[in-house]
């Protein structure tokens, strides 16, 4: 289609095979106000001729279906056409190919590869000469010089004035007929010798520029096979080059985004600031380097290293930019993965320090309780008490959830009901949560028991209930529920994390802003967070999920946006509903016979209230401040020390190596190993010869006491 103003403008008609070389010129030409046409060969350039008759035709000589030679040839026979001016496009070196050409009706060649500028100036001269010619066309003279012939293109007057001129001078003087044949045979000499140079000059010309191109294929095949994306920028940002690399990295090919805009195309996210950005930079100081976000055609993000370099022509003046980007998406990802789990240890480093020392805060309060409920025996100091125990027990589970998140921190494991749980959370609610959110329990009267740690347990509960109380800022419902279910094969089919069985299923459902699509499939992972800076970590989510997945569990997730969201955990489960042992009543606590114990523990409050404890419930006892004084009390009472309550973290010697000494002193001693973190208790085990029973801090006095009666009367 002629756009408005083409009829203004000269036309050009562009016949040519290769893709490339076509863009390429209707690229320059029209950057130079040309109206251009494209033809693929000579049979369709006759026919656009017909229609649009172009000022000028530019022709590559090897062509399919009809080649240069014929296309100059039949233009010349159309008398219509005769005033088109014919340029012939070659990358041959044989001078030969150049008076063929000449002899089939062309006006001028160009080799391949060809200058911009000598282009342009060799259209801008052909344009002129079609111009003169239309008020003076031109035929073919043959001249003869000692049988010699040569065919001269002039115009009818031209060699008119020729033959006038000379037929004078030889009537003029007479018999000087020789000297005229004379003159002409210089002429034919000087003629022929000029030709002979023209031909050695356009032979070296065609083979430098012959070997220039191979040279410039050579280097573009070696592009080609970089595994970086190069291209190449005009001043004003329009992309002339593009590698392979580059095709395969942002999804364009060469031909979609040659003359395109690169900023357009590749950064529609990405805004610089107009005094650094990459251009700017690069032709100040002659190069740029750094990272840029970019985007591919199928508008996917990438991060590359990228490195532009400001090429100069002869002349030394700015010319265009090479850019070559490499890839760094996947290590970008991979060094931020490296930091969160280097971020991860840190924070285990750091919660073991923390773990240790509150649990060392705690484990007193939890000891003092049971010694204050028999010297305050009214039901008010006992509520009191209980309140000061149910905190100290929950600033231990905050502690051991920081552990499981980043240590993978496994607590004791035992037979429990989740009714135990859901009621304490019920408690919990109905004090801490606000007014406006209305909290709603359902349990199956005989739900099975599940084998796991009550304090994980009690976590996901917790992180839940939270999660959905944050969901509602102006109030709603949490219901929380409990139930028992089968799941079958087809079900297993249709989830990979479940297997069949039997399973406790744990739902928290609220009303409140539901989970949006895009964020759902990311809500389990670590620091991520859609909360506001302050008021969420990222971590309850992930800690929920690596807690289940270690009881062989599952989540399920149920969400509408707007309308709420229900999390189902499904945990395996034992068919039966025997009592909760957190459920069980503290009557029958065993009591000791006189056995002496040796407590090893550098915390005086706790060695104190623990000694305190154990003599109160008939046990003898003899106290060590580090491992070094524990071994000699054991060596002064050996015969008669039943069993080692020890600490795993004390100066001067550790709890493995005091029990590495304990056991070449007595192989048969019976540990307690106690410790607020499983790396010391996995040390203990490793140090020992024989199992050890591990005491988690903080402890009560009813764990305790239960503890040391189940290793002293299991098997020596």
């Amino acid at each position: 289609m002629r756009m408005m103003g083409d009829e203004l403008r000269p036309r050009i008609l562009i016949v040519e095979d290769e893709q490339m070389q076509a863009m390429k010129l209707q690229f320059i030409l029209k950057q130079n106000n040309y109206a251009v046409s494209v033809a693929a060969n000579g049979m369709e350039a006759l026919e656009s001729m017909r229609r649009e008759r172009p000022a000028l035709v530019i022709s590559d000589i090897m062509m399919p279906v009809m080649h240069g030679y014929e296309l100059c040839r039949a233009i010349r026979a159309d008398q219509s056409l005769k005033s088109v001016q014919i340029i012939l496009l070659t990358s041959h070196s044989d001078p030969t190919d150049v008076l063929h050409g000449l002899e089939s009706g062309a006006d001028t060649f160009i080799a391949k590869p060809y200058d911009t500028q000598k282009l342009l100036n060799c259209v801008r001269a052909m344009l002129a000469a079609s111009a003169a010619s239309v008020a003076d066309s031109s035929d073919v003279i043959e001249i003869v010089f000692e049988s010699k012939k040569y065919s001269i293109r002039a115009s009818r007057q031209q060699v008119l004035n020729f033959f006038v001129s000379t037929y004078e001078s030889m009537i003029d003087k007479n018999n000087e007929l020789a000297k005229a044949h004379n003159e002409l045979k210089t002429l034919s000499e000087t003629l022929e010798k000029k030709v002979e140079e023209r031909t050695q000059w356009l032979k070296e010309e065609i083979a430098e520029r012959h070997r220039v191109e191979a040279q410039i294929r050579e280097q573009a095949a070696l592009l080609d096979k970089a595994q970086d994306a190069i291209a190449v920028h005009d001043l004003e940002g329009h992309i002339v080059y593009w590698n392979k690399s580059a095709a395969r990295l942002y999804g364009w090919t060469a031909e979609e985004i040659l003359g395109k805009n690169a900023g357009e195309m590749l950064y529609k996210r990405v805004s610089f600031s107009p005094s650094s950005t990459p251009l700017k930079v690069a032709l100040e100081r002659g190069e740029w380097s750094g990272e840029l976000k970019q985007t591919t055609k199928d508008d996917k993000e990438v991060t590359v290293q990228s490195r532009w370099t400001l090429v100069r022509d002869n002349d030394g003046e700015p010319k265009s930019l090479l850019v070559i980007n490499s890839d760094i998406t996947e290590k970008k990802r991979l060094e931020a993965q490296v930091l969160r789990t280097q971020r991860m240890e840190s924070i285990g480093t750091l919660a073991g320090g923390i773990a240790h020392d509150l649990n060392n805060v705690l484990s007193p309060i939890l000891l003092s309780v049971n010694l204050l409920e028999k010297k305050l025996p009214d039901d008010q100091s006992k509520q009191i008490l209980r309140l000061v125990e149910n905190s100290a027990r929950r600033g231990g589970a905050l502690v051991k959830q920081v552990l499981t998140f980043a240590r993978g921190f496994e607590g004791e494991r035992t037979l429990m009901s989740l009714s135990h749980i859901v009621k304490e959370m019920q408690t919990f609610a109905m004090q801490s949560f606000p007014k406006n959110v209305e909290l709603k329990t359902f349990l199956h009267k005989s739900l099975w028991n599940i084998h796991g740690d009550p304090t994980q347990v009690h976590q996901v509960l917790l992180n839940l209930c939270v999660n959905a109380r944050d969901a509602m800022p102006n109030g709603g419902t949490v219901s929380i529920a409990a139930d028992n279910t089968t799941l079958d094969r087809n079900y297993a089919a249709m989830n990979p994390e479940a297997k069949p069985g039997p399973y406790v299923i744990l739902k928290v459902k609220d009303t409140g802003t539901g989970i949006p699509p895009e964020v759902l499939d990311r809500i389990f992972e670590p620091f991520f967070t859609t909360k506001e800076v302050g008021k969420g970590t990222g971590i309850g989510l992930s800690t929920l999920h690596a807690i289940v997945k270690g009881h062989n569990g599952f989540v399920t997730v149920q969400t509408e946006t707007g309308k709420g969201t229900e999390f189902s955990v499904y945990f395996p489960a034992l068919e039966s509903s025997s009592p909760d042992v957190a459920e069980q009543q503290e009557t029958g606590i065993p009591e000791g016979a006189g056995e002496l114990v040796l407590v090893a523990e550098d915390e005086p409050i706790i060695r104190e209230i623990t000694k305190d404890s154990l003599e109160r419930h008939g046990y003898r006892t003899v106290v060590a401040n580090d491992g070094i004084e524990a071994l000699s009390l054991f060596l002064q009472h050996k015969d008669d020390v039943k069993l080692v309550v020890l600490d795993m973290i004390m100066p001067y010697m550790d709890g493995p190596s005091t029990i590495r000494a304990l056991e070449k002193m007595d192989p048969e001693v019976r540990v307690i190993a106690v410790s607020g973190s499983t790396e010391k208790f996995k040390a203990a085990e490793a140090a020992s010869r024989k199992p050890i029973r591990f005491l988690p801090k903080p402890y009560t006095t009813d764990k305790l006491l239960r503890t040391l009666d189940e290793v002293l009367h299991q098997p020596a």
